[in-house]
């Protein structure tokens, strides 16, 4: 019987923590991009047009600062998963 890799338990189940750590530490960094290099950079006033109505300005201004808000929920919870999922590679 051969007992390579693709048939141990803990093969596999390494080289899939492996990857999932990865998209996890990946998303981690897709969350932080979004956040700090789209919608933060766009909560100052000097970046719209200046004909931009101010009320309309404001209107954008809370709901980009609810997307930040929401992401950091998502950092939050991709946190959690990261290290429950070290947890149970330990």
């Amino acid at each position: 019987m051969n007992n390579s890799g693709s048939h141990s338990g803990e093969r596999p189940q390494a080289g899939r923590q492996k990857t999932i750590g990865g998209i996890l530490s990946a998303a981690l960094d897709m969350e932080d991009q979004i956040s700090q290099g789209v919608y933060e950079e766009y909560l100052g006033r000097q970046k719209w047009p200046s004909q931009l109505d101010e009320q309309v300005f404001l209107q954008i201004r809370d709901r980009l600062t609810t997307l930040i808000e929401d992401t950091k929920k998502h950092h939050t919870i991709l946190q959690a998963l990261s290290r429950t999922h070290d947890d149970q590679g330990r």
